[in-house]
């Protein structure tokens, strides 16, 4: 988890990048589609962004608990926000950095 401190005037709290999880599996068409997209949201912005294959025990873990039936979803700070290919503006818009 990426940690800073942000400061304002004399108080100084700590900052939290905000968690995005992509979830995949190898047998999805679409899923390197998402993977650039959400690789490229990242690279814009302070993330802490994974991948998780859905086959491997964290990626099968989080399906479980939020009952996720389809990939590419994206979790972002461990709730459900969507599932399928997102333009990069969409993207954005989903962890609250559009422009």
């Amino acid at each position: 988890m990426n940690r800073g401190l942000a400061c304002k005037k004399a108080e100084c709290m700590e900052v939290r990048a905000m968690e995005v999880r992509l979830l995949v599996s190898q047998w999805c068409p679409v899923c390197p589609q998402a993977e650039a997209v959400w690789a490229e949201v990242a690279r814009r912005h302070s993330l802490d962004y994974r991948v998780l294959d859905i086959a491997k025990p964290e990626g099968r873990t989080l399906v479980a608990d939020l009952r996720i039936r389809t990939v590419p979803a994206v979790v972002v700070d461990g709730q459900l926000k969507a599932v399928g290919v997102q333009s990069v503006n969409d993207a954005l818009a989903l962890v609250g950095l559009a422009a």
